[in-house]
């Protein structure tokens, strides 16, 4: 396998990051009226009237934020193609930021997590392969490498801010649940019980603090992406939050033991 195929799972981590960042920057979503499709027309950040807490230092006139979200959409969507995508990735990371400097009680896991991932990605042979205009392939393996490492370290802070006695005995489950936050059957099966939670908790800071090991680990990390969107799968049904789960999928897809590729990368 050449060096070009061996850069097509990063590909398809970029298509996938890259449609997700136009999916909750504008309002295609806003049909099926989730409540994170709120705020996105015509374009996430776009500015209004209302106050919105930006530091003056770091405030902006309309025009220039309204010229950075039409910005940070091109940007995005080059970066999804293919098209120059280590430059324009780079700047949908950077105008987004901007744009969320505007809005600093807007931030949320949601949209760090879009931004970062387009720098990433910016950073590695994401552009090489499947692309408008193909970026010279570099190192596919040290940027599979690159991405591990960044994934390892959320899983690693995530797991970690809930070594907590409230999240070990469930008491933070129990409140998601009473506030809605959590709901439906899924959720309401495993959480029925004080120790149901319990265990629950303990299963889901187990897994968080495993993953960045078997992430890195040679003789685990083919299977531990598929540990990871399992993690994420079982989130989403008892959760629902936002597209957090999927855009880990779309950048764990990478690292998915599809091809011979993945075994020396």
């Amino acid at each position: 396998m050449n060096e070009r195929e061996s850069a097509r799972p990063l590909a398809w981590s970029r298509i996938a990051l890259g449609g997700l960042f136009l999916l909750r920057t504008t309002p295609l979503l806003a049909p099926l009226h989730l409540p994170f499709t709120l705020g996105t027309y015509p374009l996430l950040g776009w500015p209004s009237s209302g106050w919105h807490g930006a530091p003056v230092s770091l405030a902006a006139a309309p025009s220039l934020v309204a010229a950075a979200c039409v910005l940070r959409t091109v940007s995005g969507f080059c970066f999804m193609i293919g098209y120059r995508t280590s430059l324009f990735g780079v700047l949908a990371g950077a105008s987004g930021y901007f744009v969320l400097f505007q809005d600093p009680f807007g931030f949320n896991a949601t949209i760090h997590l879009l931004l970062q991932g387009a720098f990433l990605l910016a950073l590695t042979d994401a552009g090489s392969a499947l692309a408008v205009r193909p970026a010279p392939v570099r190192n596919p393996a040290s940027s599979k490498l690159l991405v591990r490492a960044f994934l390892a370290s959320i899983y690693f802070w995530a797991g970690f801010v809930k070594l907590r006695r409230d999240w070990f005995d469930g008491r933070t489950l129990a409140l998601f649940q009473k506030n809605g936050a959590i709901s439906g059957v899924f959720s309401d099966f495993l959480l029925h019980a004080a120790w149901s939670r319990s265990l629950v908790a303990c299963t889901i800071v187990t897994t968080e603090l495993s993953l960045p090991v078997l992430l890195l680990w040679r003789k685990s990390r083919r299977f531990a992406p598929l540990l990871a969107l399992a993690l994420h799968a079982s989130i989403e049904l008892a959760a629902h939050p936002d597209l957090l789960g999927w855009e880990m999928a779309a950048l764990l897809l990478c690292l998915l033991p599809l091809d011979a590729a993945c075994e020396s990368a």
